[in-house]
């Protein structure tokens, strides 16, 4: 069965494009951070894969609605179970984000290429409503600027966070 789960992922990586790599605690604190939650929102965070930021935001504010989308199985299930253990009542969905209806949200977590950014700001357009914070790690939207962008030291590298507002 894990075998089974490894070759899947490996097949998913290499159709979809998708790669799984962990958002560091100290940016997923800085987006959390970033996001200005008071503590009722309903947020997101597509592409979620081990859960990470889903974790801390729920840590410093228990009354959020939480969701987790992850498509790749075998993350997916690494971000299930940290979950399930952790936060039990954050929801942690294996489908494609595309197919994901989120007009109900308050704030979008992501840490994806530039290419699915683009693929979805689209969607947002259509369904986000106005106001709706979106934080990404690392890439930027092709089509739309950032309100502003934090600066991370890590070591010798520098780490972003953008704010949008849709």
């Amino acid at each position: 069965m894990l075998v089974g789960g490894i070759a899947l992922t490996a097949v998913m990586h290499a159709v979809l494009g998708v790669v799984y790599v962990p958002t560091p605690r100290d940016v997923a604190d800085a987006m959390v951070e970033t996001a200005g939650l008071r503590g009722n929102e309903t947020v997101y965070d597509l592409g979620a894969g081990d859960g990470q930021i889903l974790l801390r935001a729920k840590a410093n504010y228990p009354g959020l609605t939480a969701i987790g989308c992850e498509i790749v199985p075998a993350i997916w299930l690494l971000g299930w179970i940290r979950t399930r253990l952790r936060q039990p009542s954050i929801r942690f969905r294996l489908r494609d984000a595309m197919s994901l209806d989120l007009r109900d949200a308050d704030v979008l977590f992501l840490y994806l290429t530039p290419s699915l950014l683009g693929k979805f700001e689209g969607k947002f357009d259509r369904e986000l409503r106005s106001g709706t914070t979106v934080i990404t790690h690392a890439f930027r939207f092709p089509g739309k600027a950032p309100l502003r962008t934090i600066e991370m030291k890590r070591g010798r590298r520098v780490v972003h966070v953008h704010v949008y507002r849709w």
